[in-house]
């Protein structure tokens, strides 16, 4: 589904460059009522802390928006609970598209760990946008004797139940590729989930976990400065900043993929004209030259998607996803 929809935005990118570069975004925005939009600053909430890849992501559009718009797009940090926290702050939020929440993969699918969840992301929340989508990459700390993901899993089932990856939380990219790592390679590593990639990194660096497999942005900093071994790419494809490193498919894991994927939500009352607007401006942001280069020094790809094609890819997501849940009995917190 993910090659899908990235044709799909390929094919829609010349429609949204054009407007781009048309001019200021009121040039481009539709008639009504809201207009306007944004007439006061605007909150970009994320349930991770700071310096995790969904602010990596989070904060190069918010100040592009800024850019477009001439109004502030502020970024707020609301860590917890793989971003329950979050997402329920901007679901009971007022529906005028000024308070929005920038989800990920492991977001989409908190209802399925906690069916009793006060909020639903299906019912709860109008997609906006697809903005990015980054790598996953499978790392060790450099004391593991490892070299490749077939020498991981060799290792672990030499030592089952010895070894530990962290992740940012249950159902977080980091839980469910390592998890999906796990079914396909018949091993047993066990899981400590952190608030957020940044901490899972730390303690990762300082060998109190073993193993993760967490955002490109994240890791590469530190694979190329030598805290981290690289061992393999959970994605379709190797990537350009470390072109050395192998995908999962070439290790023998083809079904091991663990793009992160990051769109931007409103609450679901908000009005349809402010949503169009909110998604017109992103795909300019987007588009610009400048925060493709931003984003790209940082592992991530920009994403660019109709409102159609990111409604139906939320939906592939949650099925694909919920299957590696059940099937590797994961739990809420």
């Amino acid at each position: 589904m993910l090659g899908t929809l990235k044709a799909a935005m390929r094919s829609a990118r010349h429609v949204w460059y054009c407007a781009a570069i048309a001019g200021t975004v009121a040039a481009i925005a539709p008639a009504g009522a809201q207009s306007d939009y944004p007439n006061k600053p605007v909150k970009i909430v994320i349930g991770f802390p700071a310096g995790g890849p969904t602010d990596i992501v989070g904060r190069p559009f918010a100040a592009k928006l800024a850019q477009l718009t001439g109004q502030q797009f502020i970024v707020e940090n609301r860590a917890g609970a793989n971003g329950i926290l979050a997402a329920d702050y901007v679901a009971k939020s007022a529906a005028d598209g000024y308070t929005l929440y920038l989800a990920t993969t492991g977001t989409l699918l908190n209802p399925i760990l906690s069916p009793k969840l006060a909020h639903d992301l299906f019912t709860d929340f109008a997609p906006v946008a697809l903005l990015a989508t980054v790598p996953a990459l499978l790392v060790v700390h450099p004391s593991l004797p490892v070299k490749t993901a077939r020498d991981l899993a060799a290792l672990a089932k030499a030592r089952p139940g010895q070894l530990a990856y962290g992740s940012s939380g249950n159902a977080s990219m980091g839980n469910l590729g390592m998890e999906s790592f796990k079914l396909a390679a018949h091993i047993d590593i066990l899981h400590i989930p952190y608030k957020g990639a940044a901490p899972a990194t730390t303690e990762l660096i300082g060998g109190h976990v073993q193993v993760a497999m967490l955002s490109l942005s994240v890791l590469q900093p530190q694979v190329k400065a030598g805290r981290l071994r690289a061992l393999a790419m959970a994605s379709g494809q190797r990537a350009a900043t470390l072109p050395d490193v192998p995908t999962m498919a070439e290790a023998g894991y083809a079904e091991v993929n663990a793009d992160n994927w990051f769109g931007m939500l409103a609450p679901v009352a908000t009005p349809r004209e402010v949503v169009a607007r909110l998604h017109t401006v992103l795909a300019a942001a987007a588009d610009a030259a400048d925060t493709k280069e931003r984003l790209a020094a940082q592992g991530v790809d920009v994403a660019l998607a109709t409102l159609e094609n990111f409604t139906a890819f939320l939906r592939s997501e949650y099925a694909r996803w919920g299957k590696v849940i059940r099937a590797a009995g994961i739990h809420a917190d």
